[in-house]
């Protein structure tokens, strides 16, 4: 579909199988201790193991004694159905914030500066309709009274994930709906100078996009790399054409002879770079906001399951 779905980042499947790691439930003298109860009013087994109704309704209520309730514990949904749904909120998840740590950790928002590729659009706004969909049958096959989400811990963390959640996609769909299509307005037409000389800006049009030449600088030398397989579609590892490689090629495990024989477009000079546009400084905003959400939400998420 896209250098998306054929580069997944490591650091999500890592996140997704730590948090997806079974963990067992035992009788500790801590809940007890809290409670003024034995383990058998919360566990069917004196040792401990799985819970009695009592005793999701204590965790539920972030172990305060007696239980606030709210806790559904006969579910409307039959078991089969709520695994299906938590896998699909899982991956959906899984798909969502992997694409947005991969853009900030490897492409940079850069890469989407000049307009959202339409496959980022298709996978992200997919992602997160299947996790508020499924979000939402999960919460009623546990929660029977709204009270729940106000007045236990358990359920203000809920809320809080919630809430997140809502600010997340509806600064996605400013972006898809209104800033985007202004980036795109603004896009600078591919077309070579007469003079020779590139500036940043001119020089980005040519991002091997949509049949445009993919070319990039490299001190001071406009570079032609079209014609080769390796910058495809004006991809490079994780570079991108239109723009700047004076400062990743030393880096890089090959050296500057992979650029000889290269047609040379023009000279680059990058003191002659504008200002970013209102639209820009607001999708970078947004960008790096939501990039700030994933980790908050990832902390939520591991508070909800072992901090409560």
């Amino acid at each position: 579909m896209n250098i998306l779905l054929r580069h997944l980042p490591v650091f999500p499947v890592v996140i997704f199988f730590f948090l997806a790691l079974p963990h067992t439930t035992g009788a500790t003298p801590e809940y007890s201790s809290r409670s003024g109860q034995s383990c058998k009013t919360c566990h069917t087994d004196v040792m401990g193991g799985q819970l009695s109704e009592s005793g999701l309704e204590f965790a539920a209520s972030g172990y305060v004694w007696p239980p606030t309730g709210g806790y559904r514990v006969i579910s409307p949904i039959k078991k089969s159905v709520r695994l299906f749904l938590g896998y699909m909120h899982i991956l959906a998840a899984f798909l969502w914030f992997g694409t947005i740590l991969y853009v900030h950790l490897l492409l940079k928002p850069a890469y989407a500066e000049k307009g959202l590729p339409k496959g980022e659009v298709m996978l992200g706004l997919g992602s997160m309709a299947v996790v508020g969909l499924t979000g939402i049958l999960l919460t009623i096959s546990r929660v029977k009274s709204i009270e729940i989400l106000f007045v236990s811990p358990w359920g203000i963390v809920l809320t809080i994930k919630i809430i997140i959640y809502l600010v997340m996609v509806l600064s996605a769909l400013i972006v898809v709906l209104f800033i985007g299509r202004k980036l795109k307005g603004k896009m600078t037409v591919a077309k070579l100078p007469d003079d020779g000389l590139f500036d940043p800006q001119t020089l980005s049009a040519f991002d091997g996009k949509e049949g445009r030449q993919a070319l990039i600088a490299y001190k001071g030398k406009v570079y032609d790399m079209s014609e080769l397989k390796l910058w495809k579609n004006g991809l490079h590892v994780k570079h991108l054409a239109g723009g700047d490689m004076t400062e990743f090629l030393p880096k890089a495990p090959h050296g500057q002879e992979k650029l000889d024989g290269l047609e040379v477009v023009g000279t680059y000079d990058s003191s002659m770079k504008p200002p970013k546009t209102i639209h820009q400084k607001i999708f970078y905003f947004i960008a790096y906001m939501n990039l700030t959400y994933v980790f908050l939400v990832l902390f939520v998420i591991a508070y909800w399951r072992w901090g409560i």
